[in-house]
């Protein structure tokens, strides 16, 4: 008799750019992979010290280096896929 729910697989992770990264500038979409795991390591720092009583200031500070790598990540996503349809980029 089949299995009902059926077989989860999953999802390959993409290798962490921030292990062995030099940190310079590469092109926008490897620029945007390394945002989205800076802004991803620092909502998991927030959770970890989330568990213990947490310092206002520490998580205003928290919050808005999480806003500002947003923002960059949308802006080099944006310019990489200019760069792959061969768009004008806007900045």
């Amino acid at each position: 008799m089949a299995n009902p729910l059926g077989r989860v697989l999953n999802f390959p992770r993409r290798p962490n750019p921030i292990t062995g990264a030099t940190f310079q500038t590469q092109n926008a979409l490897a620029d945007a992979d390394l945002r989205a795991a800076l802004l991803y390591e620092l909502l998991e720092d927030l959770l970890r010290k989330e568990r213990e009583r947490p310092d206002p200031l520490r998580v205003r500070m928290t919050c808005v280096a999480a806003q500002e790598l947003l923002n960059e990540l949308t802006v080099l996503y944006r310019r990489a896929s200019c760069d792959n349809l061969g768009g004008n980029r806007h900045d």
